[in-house]
């Protein structure tokens, strides 16, 4: 699975889950809280599918490990 590289806003980092794979944006919505995704305004541009990338980088590592770990029993 590939790793987003964050967007810089204002100080801070976001990832746009359109940016993702469709099964990956279909998971990660699935994880996610129902009022979790953000707007962020961008060079005049609205963003409406975005979340702070440190809720995805914990996804993201706690994906990875549950991947593992399946393809392990797999062995």
């Amino acid at each position: 699975m590939t790793k987003l590289i964050p967007i810089f806003i204002n100080g801070s980092k976001w990832i746009q889950l359109s940016q993702l794979s469709k099964d990956q944006e279909r998971k990660l919505k699935s994880w996610l809280p129902v009022n979790c995704l953000k707007k962020v305004l961008y060079n005049g541009i609205e963003l409406k599918d975005c979340i702070d990338f440190e809720t995805y980088e914990y996804w993201f590592q706690s994906n990875q490990v549950t991947y593992q770990r399946q393809g392990a029993l797999d062995i």
